[in-house]
């Protein structure tokens, strides 16, 4: 017994002495789950399929029927302009529902975050969330007239975004005229943006929005109001279309 004890003591004395182990390399394999595996355990097939039927349920909701399909492209397209309005129009009624003494001047989406088309047709949650599958929020801030320039030559570099309220013209590359709430860009006046989170946190190289001068968290997810406002269109209105108009274009 007491050399049993001895040489735990001795196991336990060289452990501590050890150095902290570091993770220097992790090998890793991915396995194809197909038909290959084997048939599904019928006792899980039967604990998922209620969730499963729910979701499958929820994601073929119809939220609206469009003309035409919706595709995103520069400097403007019916895509980007329609997400852009929303942000607009969202910005608005979140200003006046909190009695707020403010109202957005202009609303930006970039490019990026739209990640795929909606089709001509039938418009069901999962094309939404196929198109913004991030929890992006709707956020509003207040920047000056040339943070608000340093975003359009953004936007001008990069051949278009999404936008509303406003008029961007490009001329190789750079912008070649600005109008703002039907006025031309006040470098020293202030401008409320409608825009995400995601951006408003200086996401895809928009630093000029790091540090604004206010900034709202409405905590309204992007994707749960597109949804609400397509559908009450669609309810309203009847089919839904979404044009260019020539918000952004190029000049010669």
């Amino acid at each position: 017994m007491r050399r049993l004890f001895l040489t735990f003591c001795v196991i336990l004395i060289l452990f501590s002495c050890n150095k902290h182990l570091v993770v220097r390399e992790v090998n890793t394999k991915n396995i194809s789950i197909d038909s290959n595996v084997g048939p599904p355990d019928s006792l899980v097939e039967l604990m998922v399929k209620p969730y499963r039927d729910s979701i499958e349920h929820d994601m073929s909701t119809l939220v609206a029927v469009i003309s035409e399909p919706l595709v995103k492209g520069k400097p403007e397209s019916n895509l980007t302009n329609l997400v852009a309005d929303v942000l607009m129009e969202s910005g608005t009624s979140y200003c006046l529902k909190q009695n707020l003494s403010i109202q957005p001047d202009a609303a930006y989406v970039n490019y990026g975050g739209l990640r795929a088309s909606l089709p001509q047709g039938e418009i069901t949650v999962q094309h939404i969330f196929e198109l913004m599958p991030f929890e992006n929020e709707i956020v509003l801030i207040k920047i000056s007239g040339e943070s608000f320039m340093q975003m359009a030559e953004k936007i001008a570099a990069r051949g278009g975004e999404g936008v509303a309220g406003m008029k961007l013209g490009i001329r190789n590359g750079k912008v070649s005229s600005l109008i703002v709430a039907d006025k031309t860009i006040g470098p020293k006046a202030f401008y409320w943006l409608v825009t995400s989170d995601y951006i408003a946190n200086g996401g895809d190289q928009m630093s000029m929005f790091d540090n604004p001068e206010e900034r709202l968290n409405t905590g309204l997810k992007i994707r749960d109001v597109l949804m609400q406002v397509l559908s009450d269109r669609y309810k309203k209105d009847g089919i839904i279309e979404a044009k260019e108009d020539g918000r952004i274009f190029n000049e010669q």
